[in-house]
């Protein structure tokens, strides 16, 4: 939430481009995750 706060509201253009990056690796990841761990556990765990 905070990053979403920074973006909208730094004064500096760096920090919300870096806010921005980092919002979008954090859903990134998320995203990541949510596609392979799934896809990890039916191969070691197929059933």
């Amino acid at each position: 939430m905070k990053l979403l706060v920074e973006i909208d509201s730094s004064r500096f253009l760096s920090k919300r481009i870096a806010a921005a990056l980092g919002l979008i690796g954090l859903l990134g990841s998320f995203a990541a995750a949510g596609y392979w761990l799934p896809a990890l556990f039916q191969h070691y765990f197929p059933g």
